[in-house]
């Protein structure tokens, strides 16, 4: 048995190997989508920016617009004021100057605030591209050591797959190997652990005294009643 313990022991080392760079392989793709969907949201608020500006634009053309007639017809009645005498006349007319003045001026306010806003939107959006265009750099770096480094972890795993192949087509009984695959997968990678004294090294409970003799022996598999790694003595 004690045979077969430093068998599994060289096998766990080969695991444990092979479970880092199953990580590191799902490590990197998780971590190039966490930074896709940093730059997506960041692309979503410049965009958001974008639509206002493009409102804010819209509404001071129409502004400009508006104050453009507006003075217009300022000056065509301030012609017909000049041309009558006509009090009722010159008092409708002086009537409708004094709105339109109101009006553009009060239209003007309106607009050099859409422009003021426009201004402080534009300086926000310009650092959020700025950045955009930072994290798309960081990214495409990322991705291109991301590359090099998938082919790199998936040319090791087979590498370490193949290894374990042949350990596994050794004189290992097909019982042991299913007990220790099947704690392989429960226990995180970790299916054996060391009795230091009678305490279990991985879950840190006591084994009772019957355990630590039957260990001590090495005639046959024991597993922690505990946590139920196959526990060895060091």
């Amino acid at each position: 048995m004690q045979q077969t313990i430093q068998v599994l022991l060289g096998l766990q080392e080969l695991d444990t190997k092979i479970y880092s760079v199953k990580d590191e392989l799902k490590r990197l793709p998780a971590e190039r989508n966490r930074r896709q969907k940093a730059i997506n949201a960041r692309t979503a608020t410049r965009e958001d920016f974008d639509n206002e500006l493009m409102r804010l634009h819209l509404a001071i053309k129409e502004v400009d617009m508006d104050t453009t007639q507006s003075r217009q017809k300022v000056r065509k009645y301030e012609g017909e004021l000049n041309d009558t005498t006509d009090g009722t006349v010159v008092a409708s007319l002086q009537h409708q100057i004094r709105s339109l003045k109101r009006d553009i001026s009060q239209a003007e306010e309106e607009g050099l605030e859409s422009v003021g806003r426009s201004e402080e939107l534009t300086e926000k959006r310009n650092a959020v591209q700025a950045l955009i265009t930072e994290e798309e750099g960081f990214f495409a770096e990322f991705e291109k050591n991301m590359t090099k480094e998938m082919a790199a972890a998936e040319k090791k795993l087979a590498e370490l797959l193949t290894d374990r192949e042949k350990r596994l087509s050794g004189d290992l009984d097909a019982s042991v190997v299913d007990v220790y695959s099947r704690l392989l997968d429960s226990r995180e990678g970790v299916a054996l652990s060391m009795l230091d004294g009678r305490t279990c090294t991985m879950c840190y409970m006591e084994v009772p005294a019957n355990l630590s003799v039957r260990i001590a022996r090495g005639s046959d598999l024991v597993q922690c009643p505990s946590c139920d790694r196959i526990l060895y003595l060091p």
